[in-house]
């Protein structure tokens, strides 16, 4: 008797499986969220870089050291190269001003003091 039960009861679990799907007649519906985000072109202009030519940079740094007794400057193909002590709070307003003389590049050789 029970090896006849077994198989029956696995049989009836199995055609049950088949015959009672549940939602087998509806259509599918499709879950999934899809998000598009849109981003605006960005137009960025690129300006060329202007350096200053070594005459003007020359006549520039000669007018933005001359408060600063103990700095040297010099320039060469468009890069301003300091050498000399300078204390640490006028360092900033050096280089500010040498910066607006659009150089290439500034190296800065100064011994900073206290």
């Amino acid at each position: 008797m029970k090896r006849f039960f077994v198989p029956l009861s696995l049989g009836v679990m199995l055609l049950a499986g088949f015959t009672l799907q549940s939602c087998g007649n509806k259509k599918k519906v499709d879950t999934t969220t899809t998000t598009t985000t849109t981003t605006p072109e960005t137009t960025t202009s690129t300006e060329p870089v202007t350096i200053s030519s070594d005459d003007a940079l020359k006549k520039g740094v000669t007018d933005a050291t001359k408060d600063f007794p103990g700095v040297t400057a010099t320039v060469n193909n468009g890069e301003i190269t300091l050498t000399g002590t300078i204390k640490r709070d006028r360092l900033p307003t050096l280089m500010q001003s040498l910066n607006t003389l659009q150089p290439k590049k500034i190296n800065n050789n100064l011994t900073i003091q206290q």
